[in-house]
């Protein structure tokens, strides 16, 4: 074959592949459907999102049964004249409140709640209000900056879904443009995967001794079953541990006896007043292995290979930053070092309404999470007195 009729022949084979190759940009953008949820106002689906004005008590089986696992309103308390909540719950659905009303209150807060809301589903969802005015508005910032299609396309499909009020478009834009500045003035800085989760322990007003009555009663859980928990954890005299969301201090006292004299705990917290208590505590019981740190919502704030063991209970899902949070934590360990991670079981159908609410996700995302960070997961433990949380144990590998 000759030169040309080559060049001619791979000239022609690129084209046609060309041809083949599939639509990338069409794929990132679904299709506006209509559908039918009962007698259910102005619904369209895409993917597994089904928007819509509000329903009728009547119209839960037929939510029920096309799916839907979690409902989410975006209406105000008084603006209908039944219990929503209480109609959701009793299908066995999911049910979430993101209320505005009017475009001054369609906030950034309320905005970056709804992007956390649709970004982590766990199957489908059901977004309304009244019309689906309200929806079309922050579906503009969903689209956008989850699914990264543009902002032609996203102020397209909000018009189709219900959008219909110019100042709800101006105030969903404004926020897209602040976000995608923000982004590329700091293009490695992790969005919050739950927003206000830690306001409480932020509070300047927080008195410790409430959750002292939360935390430290034998009905709770973890306290009850701390002593399975202190064994499985396998302290050793002389290790340096940190108690990762330290709360009232129940396992960094109890580290602190293990290790005694020559081993260390750091009890690190956000919370300004529960490390003032902590502190406090450590000087009445004299235990002066213990060093109190303030941390960040992003950094544990320890130094570099500080630690032998790390424990974390029933704080993962308050990491807001779980990636920039971990990569801290990992750096803190030593090399072979072990990780230990308590938590909720969040199973659909199982746990209780608190968990499902306020948990964000299942033991597995939070494991794959962890591992994605530089961590093995080494075994599940099953512990006597622990049903609704499970404990966890990895090792950060060797170097």
């Amino acid at each position: 074959m000759t030169l040309s009729k080559t060049f001619f022949a791979v000239h022609c084979l690129v084209i046609i592949s060309l041809v083949n190759l599939p639509n990338i940009a069409a794929q990132q953008v679904s299709e506006v459907k209509s559908a039918e949820l009962g007698g259910t106002k102005n619904v369209h689906v895409i993917g597994d999102i089904f928007t819509a004005g509000q329903f009728n008590p009547e119209d839960i089986e037929s939510i029920k049964a096309a799916g839907i696992k979690r409902v989410i309103t975006l209406r105000s308390d008084g603006e209908v004249n039944w219990n929503e909540k209480k109609t959701v719950e009793d299908a066995e659905l999911q049910y979430s409140a993101i209320p505005f009303k009017g475009p001054d209150t369609l906030t950034d807060d309320v905005l970056d709640k709804v992007c956390i809301e649709l970004k982590n589903k766990d199957g489908k969802i059901l977004l309304h209000c009244g019309s689906a005015t309200r929806v079309g508005a922050v579906w503009i910032a969903h689209r956008v900056l989850n699914d990264g299609v543009s902002l032609d396309q996203a102020k397209k499909e909000a018009f189709e879904i219900g959008l219909n009020v110019p100042a709800y478009e101006a105030k969903a834009i404004a926020y897209v443009e602040k976000k995608l500045a923000q982004q590329k003035d700091n293009p490695e800085k992790e969005e919050s995967v739950r927003p206000g989760i830690n306001d409480g322990f932020l509070n300047p007003e927080l008195k410790p001794e409430d959750w002292i009555k939360r935390f430290e009663i034998e009905s709770r859980e973890i306290y009850g079953a701390r002593n399975e928990i202190l064994a499985a954890c396998e302290i050793k005299p002389g290790m340096r541990i940190a108690d990762i969301g330290a709360g009232t201090g129940i396992f960094t006292r109890l580290f602190s006896e293990k290790t005694g004299a020559n081993g260390w705990v750091y009890a690190v917290d956000i919370s300004p007043r529960l490390i003032e208590h902590i502190n406090a505590q450590s000087a009445k019981l004299k235990q002066e292995n213990i060093t109190a740190v303030l941390c960040q919502q992003d950094s544990v704030n320890l130094p570099p290979e500080s630690v032998d063991l790390a424990y974390i209970c029933d704080t993962y899902h308050h990491f807001e930053y779980p990636k920039s949070t971990l990569a801290s934590l990992i750096q803190a360990i030593k090399p072979g070092g072990t990780l230990v991670v308590i938590d909720f079981n969040r199973i659909e159908g199982k746990s209780r309404e608190w968990t499902m609410n306020h948990v964000r996700a299942g033991k597995e995302v939070f494991q794959a999470e962890i591992e994605k960070a530089g961590f093995e997961f080494v075994e599940e433990k099953q512990l006597n007195g622990l049903s609704e949380n499970y404990f966890l144990k990895f090792r950060k590998k060797n170097e």
